[in-house]
C-alpha cells in the first residue's frame, strides 16, 4: 500500500460552534422555572458503581462544588443543597468513567418530589428522515412542561439547542422532529421536565447519527496515523474543498471539537493524557455537512527498527538493510521518494542504489497507522578522483630536494611515496630527497568511498659529479686491474727461471 510520509502542517480555522471537552467530563443543563430559598439538585447515573465528582454552575456563573459540606453522596448519586437557587439555566457537570445516562433532578428542598427523577424514560429513535421521541414522566398532573435539546459537545450557547417543546405536553408522550432542522452529525439528545412541583433532566448517553435529507455523500479514502509521534488525518480531495472534521471522545462520542479545513489533511492536536479518538470528515456545501462516517484514532509509537550500514559514502552499488519487525506490524522503505519496499517483515534486504546522493527512509506501521521512520543519506561513488599535478611527468634536476605539488578532489587522501599527506581542500605539498640517478616518484589518491588513483612521474638527479664518476673511474679500474694482471704474471715468470 503506498503511502505518504510528507506531512504537511496548515493552518486550522475553530468553528464557534463546539468547546473542547475535558476526557471523562459529562454535562447537563437542567432549567429551573422560578428562584428558590432552599434548592435540591439530585444528580444520578446509570452505572452506579461508578465513582463522579460533581459541580454546579449557577445561570450568572456562580460554581459550587459538591463535597461534605453542602452534598449527601451516595450509590451512583449525589445530593446537593443550594441556598438562593437563581432561576435560569444551569449546569451540571459531572467528572468520571463510563457514567451512563445521566438524570438531574431539582426544586425545594421540602418537596419529597425531587429526591427522585419523575423522568421515568425518555427515549430517541431516527428514522424515515425524522427525530422521533417519546417519554414517561411520574406525575400528578396530566400535562407538564416538556423541553427536548441536542448537543453534540459540551452544552453551551452553541452546542446546545432546543428542537421540540410544549409548556403543556401529555405527562406521557411522544414528538418528532425532522432530521433536516438539525445539521448532519452525531447528538446527544435530553428531556427536561417541569410539573410545577420539581423540575427533571434526563440525558441520553449513546451519541446518534443524524443525516440530512440533501446531506452530500461520504469522503472517500479517509486515513490517519502517526509519523513519529505526529498525528495525522487525510482523505481523497472532493469538490471544491471545503471540508468539516470532528473529533469525539473515544468512548462517548461526545464532540471534542470541530473544525473547519480546506485541504485534504489535517493535524489533529491532542489533549495531555489522550491517546485516542475517533473522529469524522464530511464535505460542507454551503449549510449542509455531508454524510460521514465515524472512525478511531489511536496514537502509539510502534516497536522495532530499520538499521542501516554506518557509512555516509559507498563504492558498492548493493547496500545492506537491516530491519527488525514485530508481530502484527509492516515495514517499507522509499528510496529518493519512492517505495522501493513494502509490506516487508524482519530480515536482511538489499537496496541497489545508482551512483550519486540518495535519501533513503525505512518505516515501521503499527496495525494503528501509526509510523515511525528511520533517515539515511547516502552517496554512492565509483569513480576515482583525479589526480592533477603542477609538473611533468620527468623532470630532471641537479638538486638534491624536490617538491612535489597537486590538487585532487576534497576530503581525500594523498600518499606520495607511501607517505601520506595532509589535505583538506583538495591541494597537496610534498618535499622529497632525491638520489643520484633516477628516482621513480608516486602519488596515489583515495576517496571516501575507498576509490584509488595512481600517478607515477619520474625525477633525475644529476650533479655533474656523478656524470665524471661514470666515465672516469671506469676508466681508472680498469687501468689498475691491467697493471695488476700484468704484475702477476711477471712475478709468476720470476719463479719459472730459478
Amino acid at each position: 500500500m503506498r503511502k505518504s510520509i510528507v506531512v504537511w502542517l496548515f493552518l486550522l480555522i475553530l468553528l464557534p460552534v463546539i468547546p473542547a471537552e475535558a476526557e471523562g467530563i459529562r454535562e447537563v443543563r437542567t432549567y429551573l422555572y422560578r428562584e428558590y430559598t432552599d434548592c435540591v439538585f439530585l444528580v444520578s447515573w446509570e452505572n452506579r458503581e461508578q465513582e463522579a465528582a460533581v459541580e454546579l454552575t449557577s445561570s450568572d456563573g456562580t460554581v459550587i462544588v459538591a463535597d461534605a459540606s453542602n452534598a449527601v453522596f451516595g450509590e451512583g448519586n449525589v445530593s446537593v443543597t443550594v441556598e438562593n437557587a437563581q432561576s435560569g439555566y444551569w449546569t451540571v457537570r459531572l467528572t468520571g468513567e463510563s457514567l451512563g445516562a445521566v438524570s438531574v433532578s431539582g426544586g425545594s428542598r421540602t418537596s419529597g418530589a425531587v429526591r427522585y427523577n419523575a423522568v421515568q424514560s425518555f427515549d430517541v429513535d431516527i428514522s424515515g428522515g425524522y427525530v422521533h421521541f417519546k417519554w414517561n414522566v411520574l406525575s400528578e398532573q396530566d400535562t407538564v412542561n416538556v423541553n427536548i435539546s441536542a448537543w453534540q459537545g459540551e452544552e453551551s450557547d452553541y452546542g446546545s439547542r432546543t428542537v421540540w417543546s410544549d409548556y403543556s405536553a401529555d405527562r406521557n408522550g411522544e414528538a418528532s422532529v425532522s432530521a433536516d432542522d438539525l445539521a448532519t452529525g452525531l447528538y446527544h439528545f435530553s428531556i427536561q421536565v417541569y410539573d410545577g412541583t420539581g423540575q427533571y433532566t434526563l440525558s441520553t448517553e449513546e451519541a446518534l447519527y443524524v443525516a440530512q435529507s440533501n446531506a452530500p455523500a461520504r469522503i472517500e479514502g479517509i486515513r490517519s496515523g502517526s509519523i513519529d509521534g505526529e498525528l495525522y488525518i487525510t482523505w481523497d480531495a472532493w469538490g471544491a474543498g471545503n471540508y468539516v472534521v470532528t473529533l469525539y471522545d473515544y468512548d462517548t462520542l461526545s464532540v471534542i471539537k470541530s473544525e473547519s479545513v480546506a485541504t485534504n489533511f489535517y493535524v489533529p492536536l491532542l489533549e495531555d493524557g489522550r491517546d485516542r479518538i475517533k473522529y469524522s470528515v464530511a464535505i460542507r456545501d454551503g449549510n449542509a455537512w455531508g454524510k460521514f462516517d465515524v472512525f478511531p484514532l489511536v496514537c502509539s509509537t510502534p516497536a522495532g527498527s530499520v538499521v542501516f550500514p554506518d557509512v555516509s559514502v559507498t563504492k558498492e552499488s548493493a547496500v545492506a538493510v537491516r530491519i527488525d519487525c514485530p508481530a502484527g506490524s509492516s515495514a517499507g522503505v522509499y528510496l529518493d521518494g519512492k517505495l522501493l519496499l513494502a509490506d516487508a517483515g524482519t530480515g536482511d534486504y538489499d537496496l541497489n542504489l545508482s551512483e550519486g546522493e540518495h535519501q533513503i527512509v525505512g518505516y515501521i506501521e503499527d496495525e494503528n497507522g501509526n509510523m515511525k521512520t528511520f533517515s539515511k543519506a547516502m552517496s554512492v561513488d565509483r569513480t576515482p578522483p583525479a589526480v592533477t599535478l603542477t609538473g611533468s611527468d620527468y623532470i630532471r634536476t641537479k638538486e638534491v630536494s624536490l617538491t612535489i605539488s597537486g590538487s585532487t578532489e576534497p576530503n581525500a587522501i594523498v600518499a606520495v611515496n607511501g607517505v601520506e599527506q595532509e589535505l583538506g581542500t583538495g591541494r597537496f605539498t610534498a618535499k622529497l630527497t632525491l638520489e643520484e640517478g633516477v628516482n621513480p616518484i608516486t602519488v596515489t589518491a583515495y576517496d571516501q568511498a575507498g576509490n584509488k588513483s595512481v600517478r607515477t612521474i619520474t625525477a633525475e638527479l644529476d650533479t655533474g659529479f656523478g656524470s665524471w664518476t661514470r666515465w672516469i673511474l671506469p676508466g681508472i679500474l680498469s687501468v689498475i686491474l691491467v697493471m695488476w694482471y700484468a704484475f702477476l704474471n711477471k712475478k709468476a715468470g720470476n719463479k719459472g727461471g730459478r
